[in-house]
């Protein structure tokens, strides 16, 4: 993955279908009963798919792509936090784009396009459930993290901002004991600030501007009082 990263012109040669033998070694480490070898094939999965051939290559191969995502809810928490750390990476690398007009008749959707649909449709649902199921503070830093990245795509902070799990815990104050996942929740915050023009159709005013001041005061800030939700699509 590190030799594709460095000399992207290779793929063609190194990956010319998926029974190369660098695509069946990948596939076969993503399904190993060892979680070090499914953490390699993360990587080498990552750092092919920061060139655009590479990741055209993994996401138009629709078995390893439901292995990937499938890893991001893991039981091993640390394949769990390799797979997020991976999809962080991936879309930190290429911000949403803010036009989506369809692909001319016969043409394939660019692989950036791409990877932001599936990221939404699919990955979102993922990493919010982990909220719930992984309230460990290593893995929260990691979801806190993707999160955030993933606010940046309008479709994805509709889909997240409304969820039971994101309101349960976006105004508890006491969630995230840990600083590391402090500020990576913080950082989710200050994204969802970019978004502020419609968060009030998901809170009322008030939550709305204690959220505004979580995000200007810093990961640690707790206020006076620390008992506010989020309210409920309604604005209850």
């Amino acid at each position: 993955g590190v030799v594709l990263r460095r000399a992207p012109d290779s793929i063609a040669s190194l990956l010319p279908g998926r029974e190369a033998p660098l695509a069946q070694t990948i596939a076969g480490l993503l399904e190993s009963s060892d979680p070090t070898e499914r953490l390699c094939a993360l990587n080498a999965w990552a750092n092919i798919s920061r060139h655009p051939a590479g990741l055209a290559f993994f996401l138009q191969w629709e078995g390893r792509l439901q292995t990937i995502l499938g890893h991001t809810a893991s039981t091993n928490n640390e394949v769990c936090k390799g797979a997020m750390a991976c999809w962080a990476a991936l879309l930190e690398d290429r911000p949403p784009s803010t036009s989506r007009a369809a692909p001319a008749p016969g043409m394939a959707q660019a692989p950036e396009l791409e990877l932001w649909s599936v990221a939404e449709r699919r990955l979102v649902p993922v990493v919010i459930k982990n909220l719930k199921t992984k309230p460990f503070p290593d893995v929260r830093f990691h979801v806190w993290n993707l999160l955030a990245i993933l606010t940046q795509s309008r479709p994805a902070a509709h889909a997240i901002v409304p969820s039971a799990e994101v309101r349960d815990l976006l105004l508890d104050f006491e969630s995230e004991q840990d600083s590391q996942a402090r500020i990576a929740k913080h950082a989710f915050v200050l994204a969802l600030e970019q978004q502020s023009d419609w968060l009030t159709s998901y809170m009322d005013e008030d939550t709305v501007r204690l959220l505004m001041e979580y995000a200007k005061q810093g990961p640690h800030w707790v206020p006076r009082s620390a008992s506010a939700l989020v309210g409920d699509q309604s604005g209850g």
